[in-house]
């Protein structure tokens, strides 16, 4: 999530390029898999295609990803927005359901709701 808020949309295959010179990844994985999962993570909206060719000379559409820009404006809303699924353990510990949304979340300082429920 932190390439796409630092570079912008992007396609499955530009995320794996910015991936394969991010420190600390090791193993890339498949432009495939990286767009399965960022169609499941719900900070990520689709927000256009790019037309890409392909190695035979062939023209196709691939979806351009991008983190949800109306919700999450800075490096720290991450955090606050992250699905339980991929918070850490000391995470998960502070992270209570909103009252409004039902979604497990970390609320932010003084706050009953969500981030998500307060920027939408």
């Amino acid at each position: 999530m932190e390439i796409l808020l630092e570079h912008g949309p992007a396609t499955r295959e530009e995320v794996a390029e910015y991936l394969q010179t991010y420190k600390g990844v090791k193993n890339v994985p498949s432009p495939n898999s990286i767009s399965a999962l960022m169609s499941k993570n719900p900070q990520v909206v689709i927000v256009g295609k790019q037309k890409v060719e392909m190695t035979i000379g062939i023209n196709t559409h691939h979806m351009l990803f991008d983190i949800d820009r109306q919700v999450i404006k800075d490096k720290g809303d991450l955090i606050l927005t992250r699905p339980i699924s991929v918070m850490t353990p000391n995470e998960r510990k502070s992270a209570i359901q909103c009252p409004s949304c039902g979604r497990t979340r970390i609320m932010p300082e003084q706050s009953d709701e969500c981030l998500s429920c307060i920027r939408q």
